[in-house]
Formats: structure tokens, sequence, C-alpha cells
């Protein structure tokens, strides 16, 4: 059995996953920061000071990964970061369980949809694991990367 991912998996994986977090971002970035911070604030997993910094830059950095995972440019890079970004999602939600704080929504894509911490936890999963498929197809056929070397 190859280890190798089948290009068109790969490709389909970065371009959903990069279309959530262009999504994700572009929603609350649209927004008043001081909106998504109340969300931010309600998981009570960051020190008060620096939850309107989070709500700020947060929906930036998901813009910068999505639209790097779409495109292909510093897949590996971006295909890691994005697992990084959804693992930490992920213990947010896992704190938030574990502490009992009942969360009327995630606050993963601002007003636009609403899911509950547990179909948060279990969309960001598979996003996870599209992230891991994005970074084993790396390099890709369809990308910057193979027009940038």
């Amino acid at each position: 059995m190859s280890s190798k991912i089948p290009p068109s998996i790969g490709f389909a994986a970065r371009v959903l996953v990069g279309t959530v977090l262009v999504y994700a971002g572009a929603v609350k970035a649209a927004g008043p920061s001081e909106e998504f911070a109340i969300v931010i604030g309600s998981y009570d997993v960051l020190p008060h000071d620096m939850v309107l910094t989070a709500a700020t830059f947060l929906p930036w950095v998901e813009l910068l990964l999505g639209w790097s995972l779409i495109f292909g440019l510093r897949l590996r890079a971006a295909a890691a970061a994005a697992a990084a970004l959804f693992a930490a999602f992920l213990c947010a939600l896992l704190s938030v369980q574990l502490k009992g704080i009942q969360l009327p929504n995630c606050g993963c894509f601002g007003d636009a949809m609403h899911f509950t911490p547990r179909q948060a936890f279990f969309v960001d999963s598979g996003l996870a694991a599209l992230c891991w498929l994005s970074w084993k197809s790396a390099p890709a056929r369809l990308s910057l990367d193979t027009w940038c070397d």
C-alpha cells in the first residue's frame, strides 16, 4: 500500500479546508472584533487582556492560512499551521466541556452559522484530518509551490 495520497484527494482536502478557513475568517473579519471577543472570552481559556487581541487577529490568520491552502503556497507549512489551529480549537472546545461552560454556539463562523460545541468538535476534527491529507499530498502539482521553486 502506497503512502502517497492521490493528487485529487490532496487537492480536494486542501481546497475544502482552505475554503472553510477563508469563509470563517471573512465572516469574522467583517464584523466588529468586540463581538467576536465576547465569544472568545466565554471559552475562558485566554487571559482577559488577550481576548480582544485574539479576536482581532484570528480572522486574519484564518484568511491567510485558507488562501495559502487554496493556492498551494507553502503548502506543508500552511497545512501544519491550519492543523495546529484546529488542535487549539479542539482544546478550547474540550476545555469548555470539562468546565461545564454552556456556550450558545462555537463562534466559528461569527453570526453566519451556529454550531453547538459538540458539532464544532466533530467539524474541527474532520478539518484537522483533512489538513493531514493536505500536508501528506505536498508537494502538489496544482499548487503555487511547484511554480515558485
